[in-house]
């Protein structure tokens, strides 16, 4: 069982997203230009205060970024993913749709730079969104 970023979840479930290569592209964060990603490996998935099941991804080598809320740099290494619209599953990167989507809408949260990551539950209060964007598998 894995507790590190949330609730504990069984690592050995059948969730065919864990393991997955994916690629993030950020589309907005409030920067003129938003950094590019490296691809990245779905590490696990942990439920928020919300209820809303969210996926941790681990970028192949962490990029600097500027947060731009407050203007300060920040590392990009961890990303926690939400998709972005009501009843779109991340599920969708796993399986063929007739509609022809490869991708996901997502809300994005630095989850190694968030407070709230650290306890039972993920605390979006304390962890806000930083960026809009893609993941689709690689």
């Amino acid at each position: 069982m894995g507790t590190a970023l949330g609730r504990p979840i069984d690592m050995n479930s059948s969730n065919k997203l864990i393991g997955l290569r994916v690629q993030i592209t950020i589309e907005e964060d409030g920067t003129p230009n938003p950094p590019k990603l490296p691809p990245g490996t779905i590490i696990r998935k942990i439920i928020g205060s919300d209820n809303e099941e969210y996926y941790i991804v681990r970028l192949d080598h962490s990029v600097k970024s500027t947060r731009a809320k407050t203007g300060e740099q920040w590392n990009l290494s961890e990303l926690a993913l939400l998709p972005h619209f009501s009843g779109v599953s991340m599920q969708r990167l796993t399986s063929r749709s007739d509609a022809g989507f490869d991708f996901v809408h997502v809300r994005l949260i630095n989850s190694l730079e968030s407070p709230g990551l650290g306890g039972p539950d993920l605390d979006v209060s304390k962890a806000p969104y930083f960026a809009l964007g893609t993941v689709k598998t690689v």
